[in-house]
């Protein structure tokens, strides 16, 4: 799509949106005269959602709407967001530009939350409108706990996983309990492809290890669909098509300078039914500019939530860089993280007896991120109990970081629940 091309398609959006009561006020009465005009309309808010769902920001008649789903901040305040009928092929089509390039031969287990939610949903219609068969295993309950997922992957011969990457971990849990081998034990398993948490590079060579097949990623969310997709070549590359991207630095208002982390702020091209409009995602991100084998010259990296992030001193470590550091220790599926005075305090499960860290390992890892780093490491099971994989198991997203002092720590290890 060129600039001329993209700006068009924004005014279109932007005279659609004037339906919408959120939207009266906020667009100009004439059309933009270039992309660098959006910024005049102010920036829209997770705020902004909650005080105007479940119907202030609908832009079409009540009789196009086709479908309903809510996401949820960390105040529990639900935010909607509605879809018409194209709205929801529009993000079939969204999902199916990724890399792992489902087709008529696969077998989809869907292992995200049916429920409300649109993750589920929005893989499933992908799949099949690519002629995959679609297990709908959905999240942990008492209907698909771990163990029967494990079966199904195996007596369905399923060929791809789709999941959170814990997700991912906990089910080569649950396998492993059950006497297989993740690498060896599911031959039909081709590729895994991931969504609703930050996958870093770290993280993908992690799971890649223990599956022995590929993992792609997407990112997105029920507000804006799904905006950036891993090509052939696992390099997650922009929907440019459908979104325009901005990168401000954290004055909300200039664009940040090539490479630099910022905050993603995304808008609609396409969806009708809630459109985005200059939506801060509340993601930390940035633009790497580099060819790729697909053809393409940047990338984006998504890096994960702002407020996942610790700070020591000067600097700020999110879940890319947390990932980075734990990939250096023996034990890398389960940990935690949380400040100390002047540096970073690990907390890693075990998963060998001759996990522990010495000295000199410590001493050159914190030669090489430029901070104190101190490392626990505890009995398998502590961050999270194997009896549970067995029965219904863990919900919900995963918790990396915690806030509580280095003295109180164990006692926050014993009492938390991922």
């Amino acid at each position: 799509m060129t600039p001329e091309q993209k700006l068009d398609a924004l005014n279109r959006l932007l005279e659609h949106c004037k339906t919408a009561p959120f939207y009266r006020g906020r667009i100009p009465n004439r059309p933009l005269r270039s992309l660098k005009e959006l910024k005049r309309i102010p920036l829209t808010t997770k705020n902004d959602l909650r005080r105007c769902s479940p119907f202030c920001l609908v832009c079409v008649p009540r009789e196009e709407i086709y479908q309903y789903h809510e996401t949820y901040g960390t105040t529990g305040v639900p935010v909607s967001t509605w879809f018409t009928k194209r709205d929801l092929r529009e993000n079939a089509r969204e999902i199916t530009r990724c890399g792992v390039n489902l087709d008529a031969d696969d077998t989809v287990l869907v292992r995200f939350p049916y429920a409300i939610s649109a993750v589920a949903h929005m893989v499933h219609a992908a799949a099949q409108a690519k002629g995959a068969c679609v297990i709908p295993a959905s999240a942990r309950s008492t209907v698909s706990p771990f163990p029967r997922v494990v079966n199904l992957m195996k007596n369905i011969q399923v060929t791809v996983l789709t999941c959170l990457p814990l997700q991912v971990l906990l089910i080569a849990e649950t396998a492993e309990l059950l006497g297989s081998e993740p690498r060896q034990d599911f031959p039909h398993l081709r590729a895994i492809c991931t969504a609703g948490e930050p996958l870093s590079p770290a993280r993908r060579r992690l799971l890649q290890s223990i599956w022995g097949v590929p993992i792609f990623d997407i990112y997105g969310m029920a507000e804006i669909g799904t905006a950036v997709v891993d090509c052939e070549y696992g390099q997650p590359h922009t929907l440019e098509d459908y979104f325009v991207f901005e990168l401000l630095d954290k004055d909300l208002k200039t664009d940040v300078k090539p490479g630099q982390v910022g905050h993603l702020v995304v808008t609609t091209l396409r969806k009708r039914a809630t459109p985005m409009i200059r939506y801060l995602t509340g993601d930390r991100a940035r633009v790497v500019a580099k060819d790729c084998a697909c053809g393409r010259d940047s990338s984006l990296q998504v890096r994960g939530r702002w407020e996942d992030t610790v700070t020591v001193g000067r600097r700020v470590f999110d879940l890319w860089d947390l990932d980075e550091i734990v990939s250096n220790f023996p034990c890398q599926r389960f940990w935690v993280v949380g400040p100390t005075s002047g540096g970073l305090h690990f907390v890693v499960e075990e998963e060998e007896r001759d996990g522990d860290v010495g000295p000199e390992l410590l001493s050159s890892l914190t030669e090489k991120y430029e901070v104190k780093l101190k490392l626990d490491v505890v009995p398998k099971g502590t961050l999270y109990d194997r009896d549970e994989l067995l029965d219904v198991g863990p919900v919900g997203k995963p918790q990396y970081i915690y806030s509580v002092t280095e003295m109180e720590a164990k006692k926050y290890l014993k009492s938390m629940k991922m």
